[in-house]
């Protein structure tokens, strides 16, 4: 048996290695990696659930499709919106965080969709197949880019409707209707202001109201997802409680 202040010192490791967990993930791993990984899993889609709905993709054959280019693309910080304030300087690596990595879905060269792959308990996987043109769009223009404008993100954030690039520090949106600008570009100072004082506002509804997006999506089947370290945490909180309850019971034993 381990002594009580060993086993609180294992508790205490466990805990800082949790909240590790996240800066380690946020690292961007190069695409064909990705590639390879994830085509077999995707595989099964083309052979299985995407065949009754092929015509919804303007898919001839689901044996002709096939994972094309992809892009790794980004969302915006949870803790970016829960840390920072209105009136702050706000740069676009503040704002925005790696989410996942876009393919383009296509038959025959032909662009037919989206892939979305995330990162789901330590390996990365296919989380959606869409329909969209407005992230192919992306996608590509964000490659073509990154050539001449090393600091280009791919922007893709479902919740908050944005879907565009960032460079140079200026957001560009290329999909859904802008609501935060009458023009399509923004800088990013701006767009940081913006949508800290739309998250505070959305906090202020009532419960289990819809909060709305800055940049409305269209019928472009725009898909993000946040990642944010609140299951970490509460693990966290999970392996104190277990251990405080551990330490009660051996001391009600002396």
């Amino acid at each position: 048996m381990l002594p009580v202040k060993r086993k609180l010192g294992f508790v205490l490791l466990m805990i800082f290695s949790l909240f590790m967990i996240h800066p380690a993930e946020a690292a961007v791993d190069p695409v064909e990696d990705i590639r390879e990984m994830v085509t077999p899993e995707f595989m099964t889609y083309t052979s299985g659930s995407l065949r009754p709905v092929k015509d919804d993709y303007g898919i001839t054959d689901t044996e002709d499709v096939q994972l094309g280019e992809g892009h790794p693309y980004y969302i915006v910080s949870s803790e970016f919106l829960k840390s920072s304030s209105a009136d702050g300087e706000h740069t676009s690596d503040d704002i925005f965080e790696h989410g996942g990595y876009l393919f383009v879905m296509e038959e025959n060269g032909k662009p037919v969709g989206n892939v979305d792959v995330t990162k789901e308990n330590g390996a990365w996987s296919v989380f959606k197949l869409s329909s969209g043109t407005g992230p192919v769009e992306a996608i590509i223009d964000a490659r073509q880019q990154s050539a001449a404008a090393p600091d280009t993100k791919l922007i893709y954030d479902q919740a908050l409707g944005l879907l565009g690039i960032s460079q140079n520090e200026k957001y560009v949106q290329t999909a859904g209707e802008p609501k935060l600008s009458s023009a399509q570009e923004i800088d990013i100072q701006s767009l940081g202001n913006q949508l800290i004082q739309h998250y505070q506002e959305s906090r202020k509804l009532p419960p289990g109201s819809a909060g709305g997006r800055l940049f409305p999506s269209d019928s472009t089947n725009v898909h993000g997802k946040y990642y944010t370290v609140g299951a970490v945490i509460f693990a966290g909180f999970a392996i104190i409680g277990a251990a405080i309850m551990l330490l009660r019971k051996r001391r009600s034993k002396l």
